[in-house]
Parts: C-alpha cells; sequence; structure tokens
C-alpha cells in the first residue's frame, strides 16, 4: 500500500479511543531483531528500557551509578573497584549479583558471541568477585570510557549461562533488571510492556507501556494528530500541524547523531583522496539544514562536533565548485562532450545507496546526486529497504553515525583500520578507511588518562580525516519530540543515533 493510501486510511478510518492514562504508547523508528544488549547497535530504545547498566547518564549527560553504588579507579587507570547495589532483582526474581557482571563482560568479549561491544571491553585482563556485590576489574592498558562502556545493560548468568547468545530464545524474551518488564513483542508492530514493581531507582509512575513501530514518519505524525499514540520523534517538515495546538508540547532536544555520505574505498575512482575531497567541495551544506531540515540541525565537518572532544578551530569544507573541479583535473580527470568528467575514457560516476524507508536518507542522496552532477560527476541514486544491501559492497552510502558518549565510542569502531569490516565482522568501517594518522591518534585518545591530552589526539584525528576524507560529513541532525500535553516528567538530553535518548526517564513520565 502506498504512503498515501495508508495516509488517508489514517486520516478518515477513525478508530480513536482515548488511551487510559495508565498507559503510554510511543512511537519508535527502529526495531531491533535481538532484544539483548550484546547486539546493541546504539540506538535501541527497549534494550535501555527493559535492562540496566553499571552507570547511567542524566539528563545533563553526568554519569551516574546505576547498578554500581560506587567505583574507585587507582591512579594508573588500571584498577576499577565497583561496589554493586545490594537491592536489585531481575525481572524473575532472583538476585542480581556481582557474578552477572563478570559473565556479561566475558560475554561481551567473546568472539563466539559476535557482539560488537568487544571494542570497549578488550583491554580488560582480568575480572575478580571479592563477594557478592563488590567485584574489581584490571584492565592491560588505560581506558578512560569504560564507565561510559559500563553503561550497557547487564545479563543475568543464571539464564544464559553455556548457552549460544547468538541464537538464544533469551532475545525474543529477555529478563533485564531495568524499569520495564516485556509482556508481548509482535515483530514489525509493537511491544508491550509493564512497569518492573521491584525497580530500585524509583516507582515506575506509569504501569503500562507499548512501544510502536512506525517506520514512516508521516504515519507517526498521522497517529499522533489522531491520538492513537502519546508521543514520537515527529520529521522537522511536518511540525506545522502540532504548533499552537494546545493538545502537544514540542521539545527540541540536541543530538550526536550526524548523516554523511560514505565512500567505499574499494572503488577504482573513490580510493582517490584528490576526488573525495572534490566531492566535499560541491556541497552546499547550509543550504540543506535550511531548506531540507528547516533549522532542526547544523553543518557536520566531523564525527565529534558535539563531544567534550570538539575543538575550538579545525579544518572544514566550504562549498566552492571551483576548488572541486581543479582537483578532479589535478587528478587526471577531463570533461568529455557531455560535459562530464572522464579518466581513461571512463566516466567519473558511482552510486549512492540511501534506506528507502529513511525518508531523509533518501532526500540527502538526492541533493548529492543534484550536486556532483552540477559540475560534471554522474551519480546514480539506490534506494534499497535496510538490511537489503551490504553497505560495505556498495560504492557509497548515506550514513548515520554519533554518541553523545564518550568520543572513543563512534570513532574506534568506524574509522580505525582494524575496525574495516572486510578484516573484523563486527567492526563498523564499512567503507574499508585506511589511515596511519588516524589510528595512531585514536588509538592515543583511547588509552590516554589525562582529558587534555586526549582533547589533543582527537584534534589530531579530526585533522587527519580532513587530509584524507572518508566522509562528506553533510549535517547533525536535532530531534522534535511531540507528546501528549498531559505528560509530565519528561526532560531533555543530547540524543544519539537515530534519537536513541529520548526515553531514558521515561520510567518518570506520567499523564496528568
Amino acid at each position: 500500500m502506498s504512503r498515501f493510501w495508508i495516509f488517508i486510511l489514517i486520516l478518515w478510518v477513525n478508530i480513536w479511543a482515548k488511551i487510559p492514562q495508565d498507559t503510554l504508547i510511543v512511537a519508535v523508528e527502529n526495531e531491533i531483531s535481538r532484544i539483548n544488549p550484546a547486539y546493541s547497535e546504539d540506538h535501541d530504545v527497549l534494550i535501555g528500557l527493559v535492562f540496566s547498566g553499571l552507570t547511567r547518564f542524566d539528563e545533563n549527560m553526568n554519569l551516574k551509578p546505576d547498578l554500581a553504588k560506587s567505583w574507585q579507579i587507582s591512579e594508573n587507570g588500571l584498577v576499577y573497584d565497583i561496589l554493586l547495589r545490594e537491592d536489585v532483582l531481575w525481572h524473575d526474581g532472583e538476585k542480581f549479583s556481582a557474578k552477572d557482571v563478570k559473565f556479561s563482560i566475558e560475554a561481551f568479549k567473546n568472539p563466539k558471541n559476535n557482539s560488537p561491544l568487544y571494542v570497549n571491553f578488550e583491554d580488560i585482563k582480568k575480572i575478580e568477585i571479592i563477594n557478592p556485590y563488590h567485584i574489581k576489574i584490571t584492565l592491560s592498558k588505560p581506558y578512560p570510557a569504560l564507565m561510559d562502556a559500563l553503561s550497557i545493560g547487564i545479563l543475568p548468568k543464571h539464564l544464559l549461562e553455556n548457552k549460544d547468545l547468538n541464537t538464544a530464545s533469551f532475545n525474543q524474551y529477555p529478563i533485564g533488571t531495568g524499569p520495564y518488564k516485556l509482556v508481548k513483542w509482535k515483530k514489525g508492530e509493537y511491544a508491550k510492556l509493564k512497569a518492573n514493581e521491584n525497580f530500585y531507582l524509583t516507582k515506575v509512575k506509569t504501569p503500562k507501556l507499548i512501544i510502536k513501530h512506525i517506520f514512516d514518519p508521516l504515519i507517526a505524525s498521522m497517529e499522533l494528530k489522531n491520538g492513537t499514540i502519546d508521543a514520537a520523534l515527529i520529521d522537522s517538515s511536518l511540525l506545522n500541524v502540532f504548533k499552537n495546538n494546545k493538545k502537544f508540547k514540542i521539545l527540541r532536544e540536541k543530538s550526536a547523531d550526524y548523516r554523511a555520505l560514505m565512500f567505499n574505498l574499494n572503488n577504482e575512482f573513490l580510493k582517490d583522496i584528490r576526488v573525495r575531497k572534490a566531492l566535499n567541495y560541491t556541497i552546499d551544506k547550509e543550504s540543506i539544514v535550511k531548506n531540507l531540515l528547516h533549522g532542526y540541525g547544523f553543518v557536520a565537518s566531523h564525527p565529534l562536533q558535539n563531544s567534550w572532544a570538539n575543538p575550538k578551530r579545525f579544518n572544514s569544507f566550504n562549498y566552492d565548485t571551483k576548488k572541486a573541479e581543479k582537483l578532479l583535473l589535478e587528478a587526471g580527470f577531463h570533461k568529455n562532450k557531455e560535459g562530464f568528467f572522464e579518466k581513461n575514457e571512463k566516466e567519473l560516476k558511482f552510486q549512492i545507496y540511501a534506506m528507502s524507508n529513511d525518508p531523509l536518507r533518501v532526500s540527502l542522496a538526492e541533493i548529492l546526486q543534484s550536486e556532483f552532477k552540477k559540475i560534471g560527476v554522474l551519480a546514480q541514486v539506490v534506494a534499497k529497504p535496510a538490511g537489503s544491501f551490504d553497505y560495505s559492497k556498495v560504492d557509497s552510502f548515506i550514513i548515520g553515525w554519533g554518541s553523545p558518549f564518550d568520543p572513543d565510542f563512534h570513532t574506534f569502531r568506524v574509522f580505525e583500520s582494524s575496525q574495516d569490516s572486510d578484516l573484523n565482522g563486527q567492526g563498523w568501517n564499512f567503507g574499508h578507511y585506511h589511515d596511519k594518522n588516524v589510528d595512531l591518534a585514536l588509538q592515543k585518545a583511547r588509552n590516554t588518562l589525562d582529558i587534555n591530552e586526549r582533547k589533543k589526539y582527537y584534534k589530531e584525528f579530526i585533522d587527519a580525516l580532513y587530509e584524507n576524507p572518508p566522509f562528506i560529513f553533510i549535517t547533525y541532525l536535532d530531534f522534535a519530540l511531540v507528546y501528549n500535553a498531559e505528560i509530565e516528567g519528561v526532560k531533555p538530553r543530547i540524543l544519539g543515533h537515530h534519537g536513541v535518548g529520548f526515553t531514558s526517564n521515561i520510567y518518570e513520565w506520567v499523564k496528568k
């Protein structure tokens, strides 16, 4: 059924009934295949509702205790003494303890489990249980992002010991320690949850929660307007119907989430630095922010602009088509009779892939195609559903990354050479980017304790990306959370990839 007819159906077939006071229905864009922290890709709402980590982040992005009660770190940054809460129960009533923490970290590190989290824990040398609520972690070298990494959900040893995490039924019927328990998961449609009556941080204020999977922003907008959902992140182009409407509140939330064009460096043309630099100069990013995002974002130049690691000054590619054409001429290209660049009788052309279920990415791909064509470079937009193509095999891809947590998280896994997906099945370096200066800066930044030294290394990393660009960084996104005006307790924060984090304190949301 086309989007138009779905729109008409929602608009005219009114099955609306007021959502009960004890229930929240929230729409999210993404649906995961396994509700298991071991397979988190940092945009998983359900994982954060069902599970809890040793640490958490408040609305000001300050690191706070969660399952951990307190911790001490040795001066050399190698030993972490962590005291755990003694009042935590798993959703099945079993007691949480240090054995669960040890089991979880070892599971994340175990290559047989194919967890993308392994890279956050690879420097752990030893895990000792001092007593049921005291654990000691020893590293082989400093890793200052560890406590941030330990905000990932902890797994229950008593349910998963000797199980294959990849295929365990637990992934569909998870048991955690988080604020909500999973009741029913109908894939492709919704997940029903109920409040964890034993939640240790506070009493969960709304007893019932439904996470509804709505991939199309237009449909999410219509359902919100019709009252069949209570809250959703709404595309900025659809906000006008909610402005000046007393039934809704709009919360603008900043994010670390950026969109970029990822180059595949296995491509015969895109492996040339001069070609990639030239293409960077062809994009009018200010126009994209103004006209496509309606101001809900800002121009992207590198992956850490909403991080404490963002330097005061950094190089960026301005909009300059003359520079672009000059670089292509220097790279040995010339324009043919049709006005397109070619080299050795081969036209400079490639495909731009985008996920068809993400209208913003498709629009970005089409804008880039148009901008490239203006200077004589041919690009074909290919829009296919997420998961239907291999990101690492296509010529280029409209990618999204960004974490509001430690800058190591969405830099090392994405840009460091050992994370090349051709070499490492769990790596996120899908463009096969290799740069010695980038590798050196990222390694130093992740294993240095002094924050000012880390800032220096991240500046070196950003400089190296500019000199050898793996992406065209296009824009950062702001998100508009639109919600029922009767809901209280919503707190803003810097969001992650795909807006993850907007439900981080949902256990405090309540309809008045």
